[in-house]
């Protein structure tokens, strides 16, 4: 967990900062167009409009921050990381390579689906926001690694929060409680 903290320690402040920016925000429009969050349907609804927004703000926070690699390396072999990953690698680099890039789109493809509720939509989404942020790490002098890998692993972390939010659904852990306030 130390090293995890270490890891995200430079983005925490920011993440915060604009966390808080983004309901401030949201919360002055609601409150200029006349929009109030008087019921429980609207204050949920508005709840997984902001852990979309905080998603996508950390992802990319994340990914697009500078690194300290001098050069532009592009891997474009599909599954090559992944393997070489799992074949030379101890296990907390299989940890932090594999597990974190799933884990990353984990909330995108959660909230997103509750959103839209739209199985295929959301997987595409996931895919195309991936493949965006891959495309400028490669675009962006930023220092970063491009790999096709990662746009595999970040779209089974939309599809995994996706089903999360399928069995939310389902068992009506929000909806029934959404629809009840309305």
């Amino acid at each position: 967990m130390s090293k995890l903290f270490e890891a995200f320690q430079s983005i925490i402040p920011i993440f915060i900062l604009l966390s808080f920016l983004i309901i401030f925000m949201t919360l002055s429009i609601n409150r200029r167009t006349g929009r109030k969050l008087d019921t429980l349907n609207k204050k949920v609804h508005y709840l997984i409009f902001i852990g979309l927004m905080l998603s996508i703000i950390g992802t990319l926070l994340l990914t697009l921050l500078p690194s300290s690699n001098p050069e532009k390396v592009t891997q474009l072999v599909p599954f090559y990381s992944i393997l070489d990953t799992f074949e030379y690698a101890a296990d907390y680099a299989i940890i932090n390579s594999i597990g974190m890039n799933i884990l990353l789109f984990v909330p995108f493809g959660f909230f997103l689906f509750l959103i839209i509720r739209q199985e295929i939509i959301t997987v595409f989404f996931a895919f195309l926001f991936s493949a965006a942020i891959e495309f400028l790490q490669y675009a962006l002098p930023i220092g970063r690694i491009s790999n096709v890998d990662d746009v595999i692993l970040n779209t089974l972390g939309g599809i995994i929060g996706m089903l999360a939010g399928v069995i939310v659904l389902k068992f009506g852990i929000v909806y029934n409680r959404v629809r009840k306030g309305k």
